[in-house]
């Protein structure tokens, strides 16, 4: 569950319908309309980036029915306890997996990136807890396996890794870097997952958004990267800039629910709260920053 404090009580997102947010940024990304010079590749196969980015908190389903308390405030996802946070990554990365051995590897990719730098893109973040390393070198062999099983051919059409991608992945394992000459796809994929994600809880994690006014690392057409910056404009609508979409403007969506601060005197209080405030969509229109004009005008 993402919570955010309001002025009057508490915002709930599920881990779920966030991700359904990062699949909304994935179907729209890339292709004519992005800003030029910058633009923003939409690799084919895409489906399997598509389910990745829409699936990639699935196994927080059934644990997200509820808010949870914990010191007399409702638990956020980053206050997880260790063994509940990797029994549903573990959970949600084997069904991810049993879709699609792709969209699987990078899934895999996100759950240990988040505990290990993000392979280097998050390098201020601390280095892998001792109650995460078991997860991450877990996740570390399953990616081989699953790297394997797509070079083998396991799997219809042509496999969108490499040989390269051995290395790449060697690379990360050990090192948390990218080796020099890397010419796969898998890194940049990976990436575009970080943004998505990035994107989205960037709209969930409060209530005033954005709350992360830059998102870095993006991989543009011809391997280099850019910095994203998200504007608030006023009555729901938000300027990206340069902007990655192909649609101008972009409108997407999020359920989410809102308690008053008394639900949280207990449990069931807040469970019951929780739900009889029902659902509320909210939704935002993104716009690119350089004058291009709306795609209904």
């Amino acid at each position: 569950m993402i919570v955010a404090e309001t002025a009057e009580g508490y915002q709930f997102v599920t881990q779920p319908d966030h991700a359904v947010l990062a699949g909304q940024f994935a179907d729209a990304w890339g292709g004519e309309g992005s800003t030029r010079p910058v633009s923003f590749d939409r690799p084919e196969p895409f489906g399997p980036l598509a389910l990745a980015a829409y699936a990639h908190d699935t196994g927080w389903r059934t644990y997200d029915r509820r808010p949870r308390l914990a010191g007399g405030e409702p638990v956020d996802f980053r206050e997880m306890p260790a063994d509940t946070w990797v029994d549903l990554y573990d959970e949600g990365i084997e069904a991810v997996v049993e879709m699609d051995a792709y969209a699987g590897l990078l899934v895999s990719m996100h759950g240990a990136g988040l505990r290990n730098q993000r392979y280097g893109l998050s390098p201020a973040w601390p280095e892998t807890p001792e109650a995460f390393r078991e997860f991450v070198d877990r996740e570390h062999r399953r990616q081989r396996r699953l790297l394997d099983a797509l070079l083998g051919g396991d799997r219809d059409g042509p496999a969108p890794v490499t040989a390269a991608d051995r290395e790449l992945l060697r690379s990360l394992h050990d090192r948390k870097r990218v080796p020099e000459g890397y010419a796969g796809r898998l890194w940049d994929d990976y990436r575009r997952l970080q943004v998505w994600d990035a994107l989205s809880l960037s709209f969930c994690i409060t209530d005033s958004p954005p709350g992360y006014g830059e998102v870095d690392a993006v991989p543009t057409t011809g391997g280099e990267e850019t910095t994203l910056s998200v504007t608030a404009l006023g009555d729901g609508t938000y300027r990206v800039d340069p902007y990655p979409f192909e649609t101008a403007p972009l409108t997407v969506s999020v359920p989410v629910r809102t308690v008053d601060r008394e639900a949280a005197a207990d449990e069931p209080t807040l469970a019951r709260a929780y739900y009889d405030a029902g659902l509320e969509t909210r939704r935002f229109t993104l716009r690119p920053g350089d004058g291009t004009a709306d795609d209904d005008e």
